[in-house]
Order: structure tokens, then sequence, then C-alpha cells
């Protein structure tokens, strides 16, 4: 159920952060000068960060189910996803900031705010450059640790293959799109939990 929310929180949070700041947006301290602007941005906020807590828990969760002989693996992944998630809410804190500063009477139009928009960015770069590259790192541990137990093997390859991308997708310039990543990945591992349980429950 977490992957599988987590899922539907990435898109939802990817598609209203995309209409917010996507190529074809106006300047954020312009989209936000409207009330349904600050409407996108906050439910990005909010979908994003019930995404990630959720995938959190989610990983969490699968890597209690290792066996003791991948035991440090599976903990290793678990802390990597913990730290990840920090970081992720933090730079999400800052995007939530944005909305409340305006809602409380700061002209989105002045160069005060425009500062605050440009110090948002830069800090939401490198917190998310530095979460993606944690949970690439997480999701690799874990689908290694997955794949040598030889149980539940799509999950395990997916999310290699999930956490290989996201290593890849940020020197190129596509960190962003590990949001879609992950949300692809959770849909695998939620349908292969699911059979996984099916088959455990006719055995």
């Amino acid at each position: 159920m977490s992957f599988v929310l987590c899922a539907v929180g990435f898109v939802v949070g990817l598609i209203t952060l995309y209409a917010a700041e996507g190529p074809n947006a106006p300047d954020l301290w312009v989209y936000l000068a409207s009330p349904s602007g600050r409407s996108d941005l906050s439910l990005s906020t909010f979908a994003l960060t019930a995404a990630i807590v959720l995938l959190f828990v989610g990983i969490a969760v699968l890597s209690m189910t290792l066996t003791a002989a991948s035991g440090a693996t599976g903990r290793l992944a678990r802390y990597l996803a913990a730290i990840a998630t920090a970081a992720f809410v933090g730079f999400l804190s800052l995007q939530y900031a944005l909305v409340a500063v305006v809602d409380e009477g700061i002209d989105p139009m002045s160069q005060q705010f425009k500062v605050l928009v440009l110090q948002q960015h830069a800090a939401t770069d490198w917190a998310g450059w530095t979460g993606i590259v944690l949970l690439g790192l997480s999701l690799l541990l874990l689908g290694l640790a997955l794949v040598r137990e030889g149980e539940r093997r799509v999950t395990g390859w997916s999310a290699i293959g999930a956490g290989v991308m996201g290593l890849v997708l940020i020197p190129i310039g596509f960190g962003f799109l590990f949001t879609l990543v992950a949300a692809i990945w959770a849909i695998v591992a939620a349908i292969d939990l699911v059979r996984g349980g099916r088959a455990s429950v006719r055995t």
C-alpha cells in the first residue's frame, strides 16, 4: 500500500511541479502571484512529501524482511533512504515557505521575494541531488540484497535498475525525472509483492 500511494504522490507532485517550474511556465514569482499557482505549488509540496515518506516506509519494511545474511546490506539501504527522505523534506519545506511567505502578504514581485526564490532554487538543487544519490544507492543496495537471496527477483532487479538510473540522471541534468523512475519502481515492487504473497498463500 505504501508503494502504491507513493507512486501516486510522485506522479501528482511531478505534474504540478512541472506546471509551476516547467520550460513553458513563467518565472516562479509571477506564477505564485495567482491563487491557482500557489495552490499548484502547495499540492506539489504535499504530494512529494507524502510520496518520499511512503517510499521510505516501503523500503524500510522490505529491508526488514531480509535474512540475517543480507541484514547489514538491508540496514544500510534503510539508513540511506532515511537520510534521503530528510533531504527531500528539507528542500520541500523551502518550497512550502515560498507559498507561505506570499500568503503572509509579501509581494511576489518584490526584490526580496525574488532573492528568496533564487535561494530556494539553489538549495533545492543541492538537497535534491544529494537525496537522489542517497536514494539511488539505497535502491541499489536493497536490490542487490533481494537478488542475492533469490526471492522477489523482480523487485530486486528493478530496484537495481532504478538506483543506477537515478545516479545517471544527475550528471546529465535530468535528476528531477527520478521521481518518475521511483514511481515506476514502486508500482513494480507493489505488484511483485502482491503476487509473491498470493503465491505463498496458495503454497
